[in-house]
C-alpha cells in the first residue's frame, strides 16, 4: 500500500522536472534547468577546490595571470559578465580544456604547448565560456537528475533492482554529462562571437581546429581528450570558415610572438619531478622516495595518489600522503565506518617508523580484506593500502606485503636530479623548410611532435625571423 503511494509521488516529481524550462542566457531559446544560478555558482566553486587539489595548478603564476586576463576580457563581453569567472592552467600534460558550472575554466598545460598565438588561446577560452553562458553543464546535470528520478521510480516498482542502483546511476551520469554535438557547435559559435567582439583574428579558431585535427595523425596517436566528445575537427574547420565568410570579418589581433614568449620553458609531457614509473619501480624525485609494484599490475598516478590494479580487476593498491604520525594515520583509517581492524603492529620499514595492520570491510559485492601500511618519511606519512575480495586476497597478500616493505628513501643522485622536457623557443635566422628546422635545431621528441606543436608540416617554408618551438631535456634518467 505504501509502495503504491510512492510511485505517483516519484512520477509527479519527474513531471514537475520536465516542466522546469528556463531561457538560455546566451541564445534566448528555451532550455531545461533544475539548477538556479546561485546553485550553479556554488557547485562550481566546490568543484574548483576539488580540481585544484587533484590536478594542481601549473607552477607559473605569470602564465596563470596571463590566461586569466585573456579569459576575463572575453567573459566581460559575454551574456553573463557578472559570474565569478576564473581562468587557470592545470598541471596536466594532455591536450584538454574544460569548464565548471558558474565560471571556473581550466586549460591543461598540454594544450598550451599547442597554441601558437593569443588568438588561438582566445578561441578555446571563448568556446569554454560558451558552455557556461549557455548553461550547457547545468542542462546536462538537470537531465541526469530526471534520469535518476526515473530510475528511482522503476526501483520502487521493482524492488529487486535496488542492489544495482549505484551502477546504473553511475552509467547514466557518464552518458548525460557529455555534451552533444549541438551544444558543442553552439559553443563554437559563441566562442567566435566573444573573440571577434574583442577584435581577435577569427582565423585563430580555424588554426586551432587544424591543430586538433592533426592530433590523430601518426604513431597511432589517439584523438586528444579535449576533442573526444566534440564534433569532428575537420567539420569544425569548415564551419569556422563558413562563419568567417558570413561575418565578413578579416584579420584582427593575433599576437603570435607575445603568446609564444609566455610559454618559454613550459613543461612538456609528464613531469618526472612529480613521480614516474621506471619499470615496476615508482620514483618520486621531489619527495625522494621509491617503491616497487608487482609485475603485471596496471598502474597510474595522479597529483595526490599512485594507483595500481590487477588485470583481472580483483586486487587494488594505492598510495597517498598526509600529515601526522603513523599512529595517528592508522587511528584515522581504522576508525572509519565499516572498517574492521583484524591486526596491527609497529615496525620499521627500511629504517623508517611505521604502523602496519590488516583489515576487512563488507560491501554489496562481498567481504574485502586488505593490508594497510603507514610509513613516516620526512614531514609526511605515506598510507599504502592493498586489498582484494576475501576469496582472492590469499593470491595477492604476499606481493602486497613486498610492495609495502619496498618503500624506501630515494638516494641515487642521477634519479634525484631528473628534469622534465620543456618548450624552448628559437627564432630562425634565415629562411628554411620545417624539415631543415628540426634538423638544425634538434629536439628530444619525435619530429612529428615538433611539427604538431608548431602547426606546420615538414615541407612548409619558414620565413627568416619566425619564432618556433622545439622541445629540450630528457624528461627522465638517461636510458629510461
Amino acid at each position: 500500500m505504501v509502495r503504491r503511494n510512492l510511485i505517483p509521488a516519484a512520477v509527479t516529481a519527474i513531471s514537475l522536472s520536465l516542466s522546469a524550462c528556463a531561457t538560455n542566457p546566451a541564445t534566448g531559446g528555451s532550455m531545461l534547468s533544475l539548477v538556479s544560478e546561485g546553485q550553479e555558482i556554488e557547485m562550481g566553486q566546490q568543484y574548483r577546490l576539488e580540481v585544484e587539489r587533484e590536478q594542481g595548478l601549473y607552477d607559473d603564476s605569470a602564465l596563470n595571470a596571463y590566461v586569466d586576463s585573456v579569459g576575463q576580457a572575453l567573459a566581460a563581453v559575454s551574456e553573463r559578465p557578472d559570474l565569478p569567472w576564473s581562468f587557470a592552467v592545470v598541471d596536466d600534460p594532455v591536450v584538454n580544456a574544460f569548464a565548471l558550472p558558474g565560471g571556473p575554466i581550466y586549460l591543461a598545460r598540454g594544450i598550451m604547448a599547442h597554441f601558437n598565438s593569443e588568438a588561438e588561446l582566445a578561441s578555446v577560452l571563448g568556446h569554454e565560456i560558451g558552455h557556461v553562458t549557455a548553461r550547457h553543464i547545468v542542462e546536462q546535470m538537470s537531465r541526469q537528475q530526471i534520469a535518476q528520478l526515473g530510475l528511482i521510480a522503476s526501483m520502487i516498482a521493482v524492488p529487486d533492482l535496488m542492489p544495482y542502483s549505484e551502477g546504473l546511476s553511475g552509467a547514466l551520469g557518464v552518458v548525460f554529462l557529455k555534451f552533444g554535438r549541438d551544444d558543442e557547435a553552439q559553443s563554437d559559435e559563441l566562442g567566435f562571437r566573444y573573440m571577434t567582439r574583442l577584435g581577435y583574428d577569427p582565423q585563430g579558431a580555424v588554426d586551432m581546429f587544424e591543430i586538433l585535427d592533426r592530433q590523430g595523425e601518426g604513431s597511432g596517436r589517439a584523438i586528444p581528450e579535449w576533442a573526444s566528445t566534440h564534433p569532428d575537427p575537420g567539420n569544425r574547420i569548415a564551419a569556422a570558415e563558413e562563419r568567417i565568410a558570413k561575418s565578413g570579418l578579416r584579420d584582427g589581433l593575433v599576437r603570435r610572438d607575445e603568446y609564444l614568449q609566455r610559454i618559454q620553458g613550459l613543461v612538456w609531457g609528464e613531469d618526472p619531478r612529480e613521480g614516474y614509473f621506471l619499470g615496476q619501480r615508482f620514483l618520486h624525485p621531489e619527495l625522494a622516495f621509491q617503491f616497487t609494484l608487482p609485475d603485471g599490475l596496471l598502474k597510474r598516478k595522479s597529483k595526490t595518489a599512485v594507483l595500481a590494479g590487477s588485470p583481472d580487476k580483483d586486487a587494488k593498491f594505492q598510495l597517498t600522503a598526509g600529515s601526522g604520525s603513523p599512529e595517528r594515520a592508522a587511528e584515522e583509517f581504522f576508525s572509519r565506518d565499516g572498517i574492521e581492524r583484524t591486526g596491527i603492529a609497529r615496525k620499521s620499514v627500511n629504517g623508517l617508523p611505521a604502523v602496519v595492520g590488516t583489515w576487512s570491510t563488507t560491501t554489496r559485492q562481498g567481504v574485502i580484506e586488505g593490508i594497510a601500511s603507514f610509513v613516516q618519511y620526512g614531514d609526511l606519512t605515506y598510507t599504502m593500502l592493498g586489498y582484494a575480495p576475501s576469496s582472492r586476497v590469499g593470491r595477492y597478500a604476499a606481493s602486497m606485503e613486498r610492495t609495502m616493505n619496498s618503500f624506501a628513501p630515494l638516494t641515487d643522485s642521477t634519479l634525484l636530479a631528473v628534469e622534465p622536457r620543456r618548450i624552448d623557443l628559437v627564432r630562425v635566422s634565415e629562411a628554411m623548410t620545417a624539415g631543415e628546422f628540426v634538423s638544425r635545431y634538434p629536439s628530444t621528441v619525435e619530429d612529428a611532435d615538433v611539427f604538431r606543436i608548431n602547426g606546420i608540416r615538414s615541407s612548409d617554408r619558414i620565413e627568416a625571423g619566425t619564432l618556433l618551438k622545439r622541445v629540450t631535456g630528457t624528461g627522465g634518467p638517461v636510458g629510461r
